[in-house]
């Protein structure tokens, strides 16, 4: 993948609540499913597992229309509640194995 020829763009978006309200919901910290609805867009079956604490370790994971588990291994650099939250994707996950390196 030629990374110089990707064209970077941006979404903003207004929204009429308090940024409490849409990084709990975002992250699904309350109820997952708030996660799951808007990461449906990608994959219906979207997910994830494990904790959005800085350095914590997640899997982002959904299932292919073979019934098969997949997605990414990944880690979360920071979050600084109601603010920000960086992500930082490393391997990627196939079925229960895990891989981080090759191409």
């Amino acid at each position: 993948m030629n990374f110089e020829l990707m064209k970077k763009i941006e979404f903003k978006e207004h929204i009429k609540a308090s940024s409490k309200t849409v990084y709990e919901t975002m992250l699904g910290l309350n109820d997952i499913s708030t996660y799951e609805q808007w990461t449906a867009e990608f994959n219906p079956t979207s997910t994830y597992e494990g904790s959005w604490n800085k350095g914590a370790k997640i899997y982002f994971i959904g299932t292919d229309e073979n019934g098969k588990r997949g997605g990414m291994v990944s880690e979360i650099a920071e979050n600084i509640p109601f603010e920000f939250v960086s992500i930082r994707h490393y391997g990627i996950l196939d079925g229960d194995t895990e891989i981080t390196s090759g191409e």
